[in-house]
């Protein structure tokens, strides 16, 4: 951050008082802009982010993708970047979100699918490969792409302690999505991305279908299992980083729970379809709202937290020419105000951007 910018140099003075007058003309430059918090929104629909500036939620900003090579899938933000992946169409693109309408797109491994994506740093980014169980390296300044072999239907990553972690769903590629045929329990995949090699893997005991990872306020991983749906509920698993392990597993999401978010702090937020917003404490390991008593939401898809407390829940919509919403709550979960977004929302992530981006 700029600061003050010192004047000539004196090299002799008459006495203090020169030295204060001097000093008070010294000559000074306006420190720059501080960036705020904005919410990222990703429409699959109508290929469109919304990006919302959480001081003035009033005033979203639509940007238009255009063609990526598939439909939207994922988002990762990091700073003014974001990752888009377009699910069976094999591509990836690379949103400069300060200056909306800037759009590359990198092909990878042809018929290899493009769903969970992460940043490792500003160059650096890993993006599942379900239909090859692999995993794409992606240099975003040179466009250079390596693959690594993972486990059976990578589905999501997450990036902490200098390693890449892949959740790996562990489905039959020949059945719907909407009808998981899961083969049995996830497990993670443990990535060294200086090297480009596997150093681990981690059971992930539970009902398979692993299709959401993030890290706690606590650094802890928080893995949810979706399970097959019907009768089964998904569970939520808590592993361990460093001793790379699972220490922790929950159910009471009901069936085919979606994304899990955290607030940075000891707050994780469970989105499902059938039991909308789900909040689980890390602190005392209690899940707070499970499955009955969430907060009811219309297809809802994923959530995130601003610094403030503020829950942003994202709806989907009815994804055929309805609006997806965006559901503010206060920390008590009272609601706020709805803005809407594009057509059926998909994906969610908050990022700091400077004011005039």
């Amino acid at each position: 951050m700029a600061g003050l910018r010192s004047g000539p140099i004196v090299r002799q003075a008459a006495g203090a008082g020169a030295l204060l007058l001097l000093a008070g003309c010294a000559a000074t430059t306006p420190s720059p802009p501080t960036p705020e918090e904005h919410l990222v929104v990703l429409n699959a629909g109508d290929a469109t982010i919304t990006i919302l500036p959480l001081s003035s939620p009033h005033s979203p900003v639509t940007v238009h993708l255009g063609p990526i090579g598939g439909t939207p899938y994922a988002l990762a933000a990091r700073g003014s970047q974001g990752l888009v992946t377009s699910g069976a169409g094999s591509t990836v693109a690379l949103v400069d979100l300060g200056a909306p309408q800037s759009v590359l797109v990198f092909g990878l491994a042809e018929d290899a699918g493009a769903t969970g994506v992460a940043f490792v740093n500003d160059t650096i980014a890993y993006i599942a490969n379900p239909f090859t169980n692999r995993v794409t390296r992606l240099n975003i300044r040179q466009g250079d792409t390596t693959s690594i072999a993972v486990g059976q239907t990578p589905s999501a990553i997450a990036v902490t302690r200098g390693r890449v972690f892949v959740a790996n769903a562990n489905l039959d590629p020949a059945c719907p999505p909407l009808a998981p045929c899961v083969l049995g329990p996830s497990w993670l995949t443990v990535i060294d991305p200086d090297r480009e090699i596997v150093v681990d893997s981690i059971a992930l005991p539970g009902p398979g279908n692993a299709s959401s990872i993030t890290v706690g306020g606590d650094g802890l991983l928080y893995v949810i299992s979706a399970g097959p749906g019907g009768e089964e509920s998904g569970r939520l698993s808590i592993v361990d980083p460093v001793l790379r392990q699972e220490v922790g597993s929950f159910a009471g999401f009901g069936p085919l729970p979606g994304q899990v978010s955290s607030d940075g702090r000891e707050r994780l937020f469970v989105t499902s379809e059938e039991q909308g917003l789900m909040e689980f404490n890390t602190r005392t390991r209690r899940l707070v709202r499970g499955a009955g008593s969430g907060i009811p939401l219309q297809g809802a898809v994923d959530a995130a937290v601003g610094s403030d407390g503020l829950v942003y829940a994202v709806e989907s919509g009815d994804c055929v020419s309805g609006p997806g919403r965006i559901r503010i709550f206060r920390p008590d979960l009272t609601e706020v105000r709805i803005i809407l977004v594009g057509i059926c929302a998909v994906d969610a992530d908050i990022v700091r951007l400077l004011p005039d981006s």
